[in-house]
């Protein structure tokens, strides 16, 4: 009884649309406000199929939903759950193969609120159901409820953070570049300094809320260069808008100019990583490794070029939670361009960069890519810094002999060889982040599914996945 109940709950859910055609679907989602994430599931005209409709940048993407032999749903490639309703309170948690994670439903017009039923937190599938150490895919229980067995720890999505400052429609109205210096309270504790000023911890009041934030202060004394550089950085991030990735606020001109960001208090991954190396697990590092390439994959669907993704530039908002940052370097391309070409080399960190960027000057996501592998072999070696004490034209002479830094002692066979298919040295011949996140997304699904029988030896004897 309790298994027909599961399998035919989607039908009482405000969520489910039933038999209605894609034109349809689009037309109710389209209808009053669409928020990145706002979803509905429907029939497809196919016996016995179904569809996910969702908004992600006021576009509607559509999701065929597959059915296997033994009657489980997925995503095509994801994971597979044996109800719909268990899929789908899944990926509002995670975005397995969506471009967003499910957040509102689209309510089916044809049903009354009151008659849904509302859903428990956390769906559960006993293991007596599955086939006690027989799953072969995660199951629900151990992927969605992480408290379980008294193993809590914070997901990204449990955190502040995770949502927008600006997810309610009201703050949206406000939402403006330059920010005005009563909104700004500044506090006199520095987070770090560089050449273009200091790093200083803040709160930043909204109109329902505050939110600390990370203010970047330009030195009253730099020349007009930092300042332009600070102003582009500034119009580029606040286009972007992922949990993966650091979100700009606004700019504030008072005493000086400031650049207001959300925070991230756990600092930059190389130093996380160098200063716990006996207390992170190799499986932590797969999972924040997947956040940037979620992060990296929503800027190449975005034509944006980051050219300065590294470990220093990966900041940490809790051990299980990462986002990139600093996009000083960054560039947007063109609609029709697939690569920037740089006028002067200026002061690169060219132990990054792929060879056409050292070579002849040009920058793509495919750029991003090499530099992605570099930015995996520093978390997978806990912070060291890559090619040892070579200099750049060394490094240069290194990669055209056709050679590649060794696997990291703690790495995973399969991460080096993402990280090998990073660096190849053709950029057409190079995978996108598309494709990466994909593979690694695959791995860390599999060590999750592993750690349920037990602790890996290989993650220093703890299971990073409860």
């Amino acid at each position: 009884v309790e298994k027909l109940i599961a399998t035919t709950a989607h039908e009482r859910m405000p969520w489910y649309h039933g038999n209605i055609a894609r034109d349809e679907a689009e037309r109710r989602l389209y209808s009053g406000a669409q928020p990145d994430g706002k979803f509905l599931l429907r029939d497809k005209k196919e016996n016995g199929t179904y569809a996910l409709s969702l908004v992600y940048g006021k576009t509607v993407y559509h999701y065929r939903i597959d059915q296997d032999k033994s009657g489980k749903y997925s995503i095509p490639e994801g994971t597979k759950f044996d109800t719909l309703w268990q899929l789908v309170e899944y990926l509002k948690l995670k975005p397995d193969g969506l471009i967003f994670y499910l957040r509102e439903s689209c309510p089916n017009p044809s049903m009354a609120a009151s008659a849904a039923p509302a859903p428990p937190t956390h769906p559960s599938v006993t293991t007596k159901e599955r086939g006690a150490g027989n799953s072969t895919s995660l199951t629900t229980t151990n992927c969605i409820s992480l408290k379980a067995a008294g193993k809590s720890r914070m997901l990204p999505m449990d955190t502040s953070v995770y949502e927008s400052p600006y997810s309610d429609p009201e703050e949206l109205k406000d939402k403006k570049l330059f920010l005005k210096r009563d909104h700004l309270m500044i506090d006199e504790v520095e987070l770090g300094a560089g050449n273009f000023g200091c790093v200083k911890k803040g709160v930043y009041k909204m109109r329902k809320k505050q939110i600390d934030v990370a203010i970047k202060v330009l030195k009253s004394n730099n020349e007009k260069t930092v300042r332009d550089e600070m102003m582009t950085e500034a119009q580029i991030m606040h286009q972007l808008d992922n949990p993966y990735i650091v979100r700009m606020i606004g700019v504030c001109e008072a005493e000086s100019l400031m650049l207001v960001m959300e925070m991230a208090s756990g600092g930059p991954l190389n130093k996380f990583l160098s200063s716990k190396k006996d207390e992170i697990t190799v499986s932590n590092i797969v999972e924040l490794m997947h956040q940037v390439s979620m992060g990296m994959k929503y800027l190449e669907e975005k034509n944006f070029v980051h050219r300065d993704l590294a470990a220093r530039n990966v900041l940490l908002v809790n051990q299980h939670y990462a986002k990139i940052s600093d996009f000083g370097l960054s560039k947007a391309l063109g609609a029709d361009d697939s690569y920037y070409k740089a006028r002067t080399a200026g002061k690169w960190p060219l132990k990054w960069y792929a060879p056409e960027c050292i070579l002849y000057h040009k920058f793509s996501s495919k750029s991003d890519v090499w530099s992605y592998g570099v930015t995996m072999w520093e978390a997978f070696s806990y912070g060291q810094k890559p090619y040892k004490k070579m200099k750049g034209p060394e490094v240069i002479s290194f990669i055209e002999q056709g050679k590649r830094m060794d696997c990291p002692t703690e790495c995973p066979a399969e991460i080096y060889a993402l990280m090998m298919q990073c660096w190849t040295y053709r950029w057409e011949e190079r995978p996108g982040f598309f494709s990466v996140e994909n593979t690694i997304r695959t791995y860390y699904y599999s060590i999750a599914t592993k750690t349920e029988n037990g602790p890996k030896a290989e993650d220093k004897s703890k299971a990073a996945f409860p």
